[in-house]
Parts: structure tokens; C-alpha cells; sequence
């Protein structure tokens, strides 16, 4: 026979469980993640400025964007385009400076930004319940240990061996969730 402890138990463990999967947009909803402005979305206005003749000015039409300024996107990728990097005026460029601009490779795709931001959104997302379960990403990249590789390096300077010598020292920050836990009991 089912009890109402029992009945209310499973609908709280229910509950958690439903809103356990909840906790990323919950916080963009109620506005307790910081949400701030795209640099390369912010632009400068122009100055103001009076024309000589009032009359010839056009009516303004409500709701629609100013007609003498551009977007800021625009004026972003103006900035950044690598056009404006290195303003030719009639000038060539020496071999040394082509040979540069080879040397960096191609041009940037044009969606760079958004693809790092959404990147960094899904490095920055926090684990939700199965990931705290089975642990962080075991594929997370390893960081080299800074003080044994000096150790290492400095062994090698000494002994007169090239500074390749000898495995890179490395340094993991993934910790095992409770499953791996438990199967390490084994």
C-alpha cells in the first residue's frame, strides 16, 4: 500500500529531477546572469550638426533607423576589414611585406566572433546532474605542470641535452564524478 510519505517523496525527487535540467536558462530568464552589450556592437554617433538650410531637411520618419549614420556592425567590420589595415594610397608592397601577409594566412572567416562567443558559452556552461554523475570531460586538455617543466628544462641546460629531451610534464584538472568513484572501488 502507498503512503503519502511515500507519494511525496517520489513527486519531490520528480520535481528535482525536472528542474535540475532547468538551471541555465532559468538564470537568463530572471535575469541573474550578467548579459552584457557585444563590443563590436557599440558604435560612436555622429556630431550633431545644422544644415544650412532648415527647409531642405527631410521629415523624420518614427520608428525607422537615421539615414546619415551606419550600423555599428558596419563600422566594426569597417575597423577590422584588412582593407583598412594597410592602407595602400598608391604605393606597392615590398616582397618582404607580401611575404608577411603569406606568412599569416588566410583572412578570417567572416562569423569569427559569433562562433568564439558561442565557444565560450559552452566551455562557461556548469555541469548539470548526469555530468556530476559521471565526472568532468575526460577529454579536457591537460595543462603542462609550470614548475616541473622548469625543473625539466633546467636538468637539460645543465646536462647539455636539447630542450626537447624528455616528456612534457602534464597536469589534468578533471575530477572523477561519483560513478567513476564507484568504479574505481574495483
Amino acid at each position: 500500500m502507498i503512503t503519502r510519505r511515500a507519494i511525496a517523496f517520489s513527486s519531490t525527487m520528480l520535481a528535482a529531477l525536472a528542474l535540475a535540467g532547468c538551471s541555465d536558462g532559468m538564470k537568463k530568464t530572471f535575469g541573474l546572469e550578467a548579459n552584457p552589450p557585444d563590443a563590436y556592437q557599440v558604435g560612436t554617433l555622429p556630431p550633431l550638426s545644422l544644415p544650412p538650410e532648415l527647409g531642405q531637411l527631410q521629415q523624420p520618419n518614427p520608428g525607422q533607423p537615421p539615414t546619415q549614420e551606419a550600423s555599428a556592425a558596419q563600422q566594426g567590420a569597417d575597423v577590422v576589414s584588412a582593407s583598412n589595415a594597410l592602407p595602400m594610397g598608391g604605393q606597392t608592397m615590398s616582397p618582404a611585406g607580401e611575404a608577411f601577409l603569406n606568412q599569416a594566412g588566410p583572412a578570417p572567416q567572416g562569423n569569427i566572433r559569433a562562433e568564439v562567443n558561442q565557444n565560450a558559452a559552452v566551455a562557461s556552461r556548469s555541469g548539470g546532474f548526469v555530468d556530476k554523475l559521471m565526472g568532468d570531460n575526460p577529454s579536457a586538455p591537460a595543462v603542462v605542470n609550470a614548475d616541473e617543466e622548469q625543473r625539466r628544462l633546467q636538468e637539460n641546460a645543465a646536462l647539455g641535452q636539447p630542450a626537447t629531451n624528455g616528456a612534457t610534464p602534464q597536469q589534468s584538472s578533471a575530477s572523477p564524478g561519483l560513478f567513476q568513484r564507484f568504479l574505481n572501488l574495483f
